[in-house]
């Protein structure tokens, strides 16, 4: 892929990340003001009753992670490197956000439980039975099973074989659908998640990436069958999500079907238009993790000078908050999320560095001593200054992620205790 593709992809992350935060202020306003019958209370009301913007927002979302991430495993060792480049992309900016959310519960006075706030820092609460802090994060964890299943292919060799893929997609939808069949016609109480429905739209991305991009054979008719069985699942689990009310299908079907196709169909054209071109929404692209991160802290606190009425004056607020919330991004954006970035890929690569020299052989002629005296005669100085300051990143990252690894272990033996103790 080219720089400007890459430059349409962050013009995508800008229009789904800013169609979620559209979609939580309408959603705080008729939360907020379910009685209004001002101008904003009907504009909410008729974007919810017919389109999902976050819904769109987030299979957005997903479509791109499933076309870019899996193709970033590369480089000497792929997997070690993939590894080390999510964890410093990811974690550091959610941990910031943990820790203004964990703060603000504790200044209301309704302070969050240590062993919630320790199993957020995994990105995986769900697998500890605890609450995300904010429910709106609950996609990073799809995002992260995801990156597991796609080093997994890669280990196995089948990150291009669309055969594979296909089948672990068609698996994934069967583990929402199946479920939730067997419930309703009474024949077994299998627990029902929709995790395996939304990994399917990261896969249908993949595949998308395979038709569009690399033009491979055999690629459209699997990329086809997917959308319609995606199509078909989720048509298949709303009577039941709706009569549940597990948050699947909030707004109706209509919305939400309607924010699925419209989601596919944008990323389709937008891959094959090389569009949006648009600088503004590539800056903004850019900063889209953070906004996710970061809008709700910055909604509450509006709402607390600005409350919403569901009258005009939410425009205000609302832009307020998005205002806000995209100065915030950007200073998190450059403070936090770029320099760990650069750590990452500083340590990846000086750690395949250090594995190639190691695995070269000296040269015909060359003494150890050789190459003592060489590296003797370095610029030392030079060297010293240039890493001083990625060896205190370093230090630094390297010891938060230690205490975090702790964290988990004290965690997981809270767990086992607890378990041992109903037994």
């Amino acid at each position: 892929m080219t720089r400007q593709r890459y430059v349409h992809l962050d013009g995508l992350r800008a229009i789904a990340a800013l169609a979620v935060m559209v979609e939580h202020l309408f959603g705080d306003l008729l939360r907020q003001a379910p009685a209004a019958t001002g101008p904003m209370s009907l504009a909410a009301r008729a974007t919810v009753e017919n389109l999902s913007l976050g819904r769109f927002g987030v299979a957005l979302f997903f479509l791109i992670s499933g076309f870019v991430v899996p193709f970033s495993i590369q480089g000497e060792r792929p997997l070690r490197h993939f590894a080390i480049s999510r964890l410093f992309r990811l974690y550091p900016a959610l941990w910031l956000a943990l820790a203004v959310l964990a703060t603000a519960t504790w200044l209301s006075g309704d302070a969050a439980p240590i062993v919630a706030v320790l199993a957020n820092m995994t990105m995986a609460p769900p697998l500890f039975g605890q609450p995300w802090l904010s429910p709106i994060y609950w996609t990073l964890f799809v995002e992260l099973v995801f990156y597991v299943l796609v080093a997994l292919l890669f280990a196995a060799g089948g990150l291009r074989n669309i055969g594979a893929l296909l089948g672990v997609s068609l698996c994934m939808i069967a583990t929402t659908v199946l479920p939730v069949q067997l419930r309703v016609h009474g024949a077994a109480a299998l627990p029902v998640q929709y995790l395996g429905l939304h990994l399917s739209f990261l896969f249908l991305g993949l595949l998308l990436r395979l038709w569009l991009v690399e033009r491979r054979p055999g690629a459209t008719l699997p990329a086809l069958i997917l959308g319609l069985a995606q199509l078909a699942a989720v048509l298949a689990v709303a009577p039941f999500s709706l009569a549940r009310g597990d948050n699947f299908i909030m707004e109706g079907l209509k919305p939400v079907v309607s924010a699925y196709l419209i989601a596919i169909a944008v990323f389709i054209a937008a891959v094959r238009l090389e569009r949006p071109r648009s600088a503004l929404l590539a800056r903004i692209g850019l900063i889209s993790y953070a906004m996710y991160l970061f809008h709700g802290p910055v909604n509450a606190a509006v709402y607390r000078a600005m409350p919403l009425t569901g009258r005009l004056g939410d425009l205000a607020t609302m832009l307020v908050c998005i205002g806000l919330t995209l100065a915030l991004s950007q200073l998190v954006h450059h403070a936090v999320e770029r320099p760990m970035i650069r750590l990452g890929r500083r340590i990846a690569s000086r750690r395949e560095g250090a594995a190639h020299q190691a695995s070269k052989p000296p040269a015909e002629g060359e003494g150890r001593g050789k190459q003592d005296d060489s590296r003797a005669t370095a610029p030392v100085e030079a060297d010293h200054g240039a890493h001083a300051s990625d060896r205190a990143l370093t230090t630094i990252i390297g010891t938060a992620i230690a205490s975090v690894m702790l964290s988990w272990l004290v965690l997981l033996g809270y767990v086992a205790w607890k378990i041992a103790d109903l037994l």
